[in-house]
Order: C-alpha cells, then structure tokens, then sequence
C-alpha cells in the first residue's frame, strides 16, 4: 500500500505543470542553440547534434544571379528552414508522453495483466523511443536506400549562362525566366522532399501503436513499410533521379543544353533557337520531377489500399516524370534512331 502512495505522488510529480514549463524552456532554447549551425551552413541544420540537409537547398539558390522569382522561392525556403526543428520538437514531446503512457500501460499489466496485455506498454515504449530519436530515424530511413550518397547535381545553369541570349524579345524574357527560377525550384522541391519525408517517418513510427486489424496500415502493414520506403525515397528525390537517368540512358547527369549541329548560317537565328530549346528543356526538367515526386506519393497510395490510385498511374508517373527530366536525352535517341542530327544536348 505504502508503495502504491508513493507511485501516485512521483506520478503526480511528473505531470506537474512547473516540470513540465522547465523543460520545455530547456528543450526549446537548446533547439534554437543546435539550429544555428543554419547560419551559414548551406542547407543544413543540426539537431540532436545530427545534421538535417536539404539537399544543397541553400547553395543552389545562389546560382540563379537575379533579384526576381527566384529570391522570392529562395527567401521562401529560407523561411521554412527551422520547420525541421519544430517537427523534431514535436516528436520529442510525443516522444515523451508515449513513454511515460508506457510506464502507466506496465504498471496497469502488472496489476491486472488480462485487462492490459503486455504488448500495450512494449508498442509504446517503441513508438516512443523511435520519435525521441527522430533525427536517428530520418538519417537511417535515409540511408538504407541511397547509402548516406550526397544529394545533389540534378543539373545547372552553366550551360544556359553560356548560351545568354545577346537580343531581346519573347524568347529573351522565356530564356531568363527559366534562368532565373530552375535552380531555386530544385531546391525547392528537394527542400519540400526533405520535410514531407519527416512527416511520413513520423507516421509510420505512429503506426506502430496500431494492430493488425488495422490492414496495410498496421505496425506490419504494407502500407506502413511503404510509408518508410517513400519517406527514404523524399529524403534523396535527386539521388533517386540520379538513379533512374542511369537506368534509363546510362548516364550520371541530366543532358538539358542544346547545341545546334545543323546551323542556318545566321547566328543570331541560332542563338534564338537554342534559347527557346534550352528554356523549353529546362521548363521540362522542373515539371518532370515534379510529376516524378507526385508518382512516388501514388506508389504509397496504392500500397494503403486507397481506391482512386493505382500501380499504373504510378509507374505512369514515375517513368514520364523521368523521361521528361531527361527529354534532352530522350530527343538525342531518337534523332539517332531516325538519323537525323539537328540539334545535340549535352
């Protein structure tokens, strides 16, 4: 009886408000101290002591060269850049209160164990131990698919910025538009992949407060593994792009710039055309892995049992979205099927 008062007073204790109020002060201002490392960082922010990257998010900002769309995608991600901060935060929290629902779930087994399996504490104990260890999670989902590879290197401007064209007009404004937003909208998307994978990982450690009457979305589901596998997936969307172009064509980079290996003997008309082809490629590029990101989301989909997806639209997606990417490759091969040699990309 006397250790039975004694467990209620360290409960009781445990959820006082100024216990609660101090650690969350302490919690918060240590948060604030790991992201300073965002400063000057170049896309990446330390939390835990573990560092959470958006892909070169910030460095590819700095490409672009002009005050226009593209400072305003960038300054946008810059002002996103500690959401995976309040995320890990959050996580900490449920962390915390799923572990201390696991003591209570212990205690309630021990007392009456045919009204409280064993399984009701050990489910919360993980699920609580894997959201304390967000970050942990986020780098080892991250990793069992790309092998810790540097995200990076879809593609840059260097080949448009030689290629600047000299006289104005409708294909000057296009030229400079793609110019101005390809490299920040990449970021952007990485960025969008990096958070939206924290957000799946989060869910899927949820699930596993489930049971396996729940189907897919149970701690075993295959909805749930899909869960992780597209949270990985997000965590590198350029690494993956990578992998599928050297699938596809063999190649390690994506061919976006135009070169003219038939002249028309004027070169300004060259330089007009290969203006408007380059802006038109890369235009491409950006929504192609827009739609190839939107085919690994459907995948997910299919695999929670959801009836407006399916495995088609997916793989429609994912191919066409790479297929765009890479249309400078895609016109290369069939310009060498047909023999004909107007235009190479590189």
């Amino acid at each position: 009886m006397k250790t039975m008062k004694n467990n209620i007073v360290v409960m009781k204790q445990l959820f006082s408000i100024k216990y609660w109020a101090a650690f969350v002060s302490v919690f918060v201002l240590s948060l604030f101290n790991s992201s300073a490392a965002f400063a000057g960082g170049g896309g990446c922010i330390t939390i835990f002591g573990i560092p959470l990257c958006f892909g070169g998010g910030g460095a590819a900002c700095a490409l672009g060269g002009f005050a226009g769309l593209g400072d305003i995608i960038c300054n946008l991600i810059a002002g996103t850049a500690l959401l995976p901060t309040l995320l890990a935060a959050v996580s900490y929290l449920i962390g915390l209160f799923l572990v201390t629902m696991a003591v209570i779930k212990t205690r309630e087994h021990v007392e009456d164990p045919r009204q409280t399996t064993i399984s009701e504490p050990v489910k919360r104990f993980v699920a609580g131990g894997a959201f304390l260890a967000l970050p942990i999670m986020t780098t080892a989902v991250k990793n069992s698919l790309t092998g810790g590879a540097a995200a990076g290197g879809l593609g840059t401007t260097s080949g448009m910025v030689s290629g600047v064209p000299t006289a104005g007009g409708l294909d000057a404004m296009l030229f400079f538009l793609i110019l101005d937003i390809f490299q920040p909208m990449m970021a952007l998307i990485s960025a969008f992949g990096y958070l939206a994978g924290i957000i799946l990982v989060m869910i899927g450690i949820s699930r596993l407060l489930k049971s396996a009457q729940d189907g897919p979305r149970g701690p075993g589901g295959i909805g749930t593994i899909f869960t992780f596998i597209t949270a990985g997936l997000l965590f590198s969307i350029d690494t993956i792009m990578r992998a599928a172009t050297g699938s596809l064509f063999g190649l390690t980079s994506v061919n976006s710039f135009s070169v003219l290996s038939t002249s028309t003997g004027d070169a300004a008309v060259d330089g007009h055309i290969l203006s408007v082809i380059s802006s038109v490629i890369g235009f491409m590029v950006l929504i192609g892995l827009i739609a190839f990101v939107r085919g690994i989301f459907i995948l997910r989909e299919v695999a929670e049992g959801s009836g407006q997806a399916s495995l088609m639209a997916a793989m429609s997606h994912i191919i066409g979205g790479a297929l765009a990417v890479n249309m400078g490759s895609v016109i290369n091969a069939v310009q060498s099927t047909f023999g004909l040699s107007f235009v190479t990309f590189v």
